[in-house]
């Protein structure tokens, strides 16, 4: 979350390849087995919340709104991360 971007239409679009890739991923571990459908579930609930806060940064128009939809989003990027790695990770 440390990388800068020129503006909130290019974060949001990263965030949105982002999810979609993750999911693609967890859908090709998911039919290999590797993955609990409980889990899918789980991470493909955060991807979606991670995308609707990306939305909302991308309508912010003044900075302090920009500033408190970026920290929530960040809260949903660590939230997916954490349920995307496996518990000997953590």
């Amino acid at each position: 979350m440390g990388k800068e971007f020129s503006c909130t239409e290019l974060l949001a679009k990263a965030g949105e390849i982002v999810a979609e890739r993750a999911r693609e991923e967890a859908e090709v571990l998911r039919d290999k087995g590797e993955v609990e459908e409980r889990m899918m579930a789980e991470l493909f609930r955060v991807l979606r919340l991670m995308e609707m806060d990306l939305a909302m940064v991308k309508a912010a128009v003044q900075e302090e709104t920009l500033g408190e939809r970026l920290e929530q989003t960040k809260a949903s990027c660590r939230q997916a991360i954490l349920v995307d790695l496996p518990s000997e990770f953590l």
